[in-house]
């Protein structure tokens, strides 16, 4: 097998991401920003002390330690017009990237929870904010929501729901968070439901 490098890429090939997180490719300006525009009580007010409660710089032992970062990133999103910016700001940074095409995946009722938004409007306002930066960043971009499996079957009935609401703006359904302790198949009637919704 031939070892891909930067030498041996093509740079007429165009530049993909098809798995990069909305809910946890905030800024680190735009925390801090929201932070003290809503007088949150943030860990750090400056970038680099911010960083390391954001940012995941070392191994960690299993995906809940990287959803752990988000923390913070969550934390901020105190409204929808803020959810709006960071979905917009992920376009922009994108596009500043030198990325071709994108896919952006969230989880409506985990953006929701901690500033108790309604996970419809977080939905709407994540569509809105991606169809405004691909509108002004000529850049193409799918959303893909995400069930978290952490919260249970029940809570992902209503963030389905959520997701369906936007039928139209979300091409897929992805299953994310504790692998461990909620087993895929508890969630097989989610995914029925949204491949009749004509996701994949």
């Amino acid at each position: 097998m031939k070892r891909i490098t930067e030498s041996n890429i093509d740079p007429n090939l165009p530049l993909v991401d098809q798995h990069r997180h909305l809910d946890g490719s905030i800024r680190l300006e735009t925390i801090l920003d929201l932070g003290r525009q809503h007088n949150l009580p943030l860990p750090a007010w400056d970038i680099e002390g911010l960083r390391p409660y954001v940012q995941v710089s070392v191994p960690q032992p299993g995906v809940m330690a990287f959803i752990a970062k988000f923390e913070w990133m969550i934390r901020i999103l105190v409204d929808l017009e803020a959810v709006r910016r960071v979905a917009y700001e992920n376009v922009q940074d994108a596009k500043r990237e030198g990325i071709d095409y994108i896919e952006l995946r969230f989880s409506p009722w985990f953006m929701a929870e901690a500033n108790h938004l309604d996970p419809q409007g977080v939905v709407a306002a994540v569509c809105d904010g991606v169809q405004a930066g691909m509108r002004d960043f000529n850049l193409p971009v799918k959303l893909i929501g995400i069930l978290s499996r952490t919260y249970g079957p029940e809570i992902a009935h209503k963030e389905l729901e959520a997701l369906l609401s936007q039928a139209d703006w979300i091409s897929a359904l992805d299953l994310a968070g504790d692998e461990a302790n909620f087993p895929g198949e508890w969630y097989r009637p989610h995914f029925e439901l949204a491949l009749a919704a004509g996701w994949q």
